[in-house]
């Protein structure tokens, strides 16, 4: 049987495959949470949008490669980046120091606070008013995190879990909870599309977003590189603007550039 290949058609593909830099033949895989806007959400075409889907098309573009995005839960982020079917995971994901114990984490990218989100006619306006009330949160997230650490302190009364924020959102604007506990600028996003809520008490947090990779990924260096460079050419703040209406505050992790995270 005739393969009908010649030496020289051979010796050409190999020569062009050898021109080619290895980073540009492969993609980076990128799973996100595509139901927490403005930060991932798909559109009715199915295209991923948002402030964290621009960030991470940026640093696949600098790193010369090409970025697959993957639909997934937020609890499934996190084992998927640890077994490799990832590279990467967006979805507002808080750098702390339990998650780099196992993950890998690119120098932040963005401030944040908590927040509780109710409905405009609660009464709830200080942290001490949850006292004997019911709340939400969504799964895994660091307003449920807050909300178990709290809930002896302030008396409240029962946390709810969702798998999504619509879900949770949707229950209290019906008033089946008081109110929901999570980061500041998704809730203020939904808010904009869900009338007749409003931020009830505002939490001073600290946490900080970035993408998340495997413990050690070996792309972590690069894309740490790759926001370093976001942010002193101004990219980063653009896109800031672009998805936020206004421009990052000065000495923020969306202006400063940082080291990579690490473990304590």
């Amino acid at each position: 049987m005739k393969l009908g290949f010649s030496i020289a058609a051979i010796a050409t593909a190999v020569a062009l495959s050898m021109t080619v830099p290895a980073s540009a033949q492969e993609k980076i895989v990128v799973g996100a949470y595509p139901a927490n806007p403005p930060w991932e959400y798909k559109t009715e075409t199915g295209a991923f949008e948002g402030f964290e889907v621009e960030v991470a098309r940026e640093v696949a573009e600098r790193l010369g490669r090409e970025v697959e995005f993957q639909d997934m839960g937020f609890q499934a982020l996190f084992a998927a980046t640890s077994s490799g079917r990832i590279d990467f995971a967006i979805s507002s994901i808080s750098i702390t120091n339990d998650r780099l114990q196992n993950q890998s984490f690119t120098q932040p990218y963005y401030d944040s606070d908590g927040t509780v989100v109710g409905r405009e006619d609660s009464t709830v306006d200080s942290l001490d008013d949850l006292e004997g009330k019911v709340i939400g949160v969504v799964a895994g997230t660091t307003g449920e995190k807050w909300a178990n650490e709290n809930k002896d302190e302030l008396g409240i009364a029962e946390i709810r879990s969702y798998n999504a924020q619509q879900d949770l959102l949707l229950d209290v604007q019906n008033g089946r909870v008081e109110g929901g506990a999570g980061e500041i600028a998704g809730f203020q996003y939904a808010m904009t599309q869900m009338p007749g809520l409003k931020i009830l008490v505002r939490i001073p947090t600290g946490e900080r977003f970035a993408m998340m990779a495997g413990k050690n990924h070996p792309l972590i260096e690069e894309a740490n590189e790759a926001i370093s460079a976001m942010k002193e050419d101004g990219t980063l703040a653009a896109i800031h603007e672009k998805w936020f209406g206004v421009a990052p505050e000065p000495g923020t992790s969306t202006v400063e550039a940082m080291p990579l995270p690490k473990a304590e």
